[in-house]
């Protein structure tokens, strides 16, 4: 079968084609360019008649025509596309998704000399302080050399509405809880807050029973906490005090390692007066068997969510909390953590 390459012969005279003839030089430097004539009489070893046997025929090349303008600078022209251009769409289920921005023009203060050149925090620390001394959250004392003072620090936040709104400017005197010791400023700690999976369990109970959901909410909860140790705080500026003395706290100040704690024990020994007993799952979420039904809270730090079978009872609930704590009614539950 390859009998017929027998007879293939190479012929000595053919002289190589322009594109594959390696004595041309196909990009010639700055240096040597000369007219653009000189790619097609590149030398007498490839004449030009061998660049066309090379080509196939019909090809695009027919009718070039190369300038006979001279330049040092060889420019790449582009060809435009005439295709459109192809814009990708989002999917489709995002458009149940709004995307709020995370950048806002409200601006919180980092310090107390930057919040006190601002009226309105101004007026929001004058109103924790006011707070501060309602619930006599310290006694001025003379600092004994055996105790140790323990630091503070203003914490500012803008609280909003769901929509994106001003609700209030919130200003918050805190304790740096990293310069108490172990031992001598706090001995226990823990925090017990309401787990999510409880909070989903809530709702989907009281939308299988079409029972109602009402909010509560408690100012300065961890303020009604009553502090077991023996805590010295350095006076914050702004408090009207006599020289030389300093704070020891009696209320379960925010920052403290053990406020929460004592806020829970608070709490929770106040609704078992009201025959409320902790759920064994999550004790967290308190219950009440009635004659009427059974009534649920569930608490979350100072936030709470009281659904049951009878709006009266709910009522009830509502007064007696507010006579031991001060509270903060909101209503028919519509935002919780972030929830809508």
């Amino acid at each position: 079968m390859f009998s017929s390459l027998s007879n293939f012969k190479v012929s000595s005279s053919h002289q190589p084609p322009f594109f594959t003839n390696p004595s041309i030089e196909l990009f010639p430097s700055d240096s040597n360019a000369g007219t653009s004539d000189k790619l097609y009489n590149a030398s007498p070893h490839a004449p030009t008649s061998s660049v066309e046997d090379d080509l196939p025929a019909g090809n695009a090349l027919d009718n070039f025509e190369p300038s006979s303008t001279s330049s040092s600078t060889n420019k790449l022209v582009v060809p435009s596309s005439s295709h459109p251009t192809w814009v990708r769409k989002p999917p489709n289920y995002l458009r149940d998704y709004h995307c709020f921005p995370a950048i806002t023009s409200l601006h919180e203060p980092q310090s107390y000399q930057e919040a006190s050149s601002n009226p309105l925090w101004q007026q929001a620390m004058q109103d924790e302080l006011q707070a501060l001394e309602n619930t006599r959250t310290w006694d001025l004392v003379d600092l004994t050399a055996e105790k140790s003072l323990i630091g503070y620090k203003w914490v500012y936040k803008i609280k909003t509405r769901s929509d994106g709104s001003v609700e209030r400017y919130k200003a918050r005197l805190v304790a740096k809880d990293f310069t108490q010791e172990y031992g001598i400023d706090y001995e226990e700690t823990f925090a017990l807050v309401a787990r999510l999976t409880s909070v989903r369990s809530l709702l989907a109970i009281a939308a299988i029973w079409r029972w109602k959901l009402f909010q509560m909410d408690v100012k300065n909860a961890f303020l009604n906490g009553d502090l077991e140790e023996e805590v010295y705080m350095k006076p914050s500026p702004g408090l009207h005090r006599p020289p030389n003395k300093v704070c020891r706290l009696r209320r379960a100040l925010y920052g403290l390692k053990q406020s929460l704690r004592d806020w829970y024990a608070k709490f929770s020994a106040t609704v078992s007066e009201f025959g409320f007993t902790s759920s064994p799952h999550d004790t967290a979420l308190f219950i009440c068997k009635t004659a009427w039904g059974m009534v649920l809270l569930l608490l979350y730090v100072d936030d709470m969510i009281i659904t049951e079978d009878d709006v009266a009872c709910v009522e009830e609930l509502k007064q007696s909390l507010s006579q031991k704590f001060e509270m903060k009614d909101v209503g028919v539950l519509s935002y919780f953590l972030g929830l809508k």
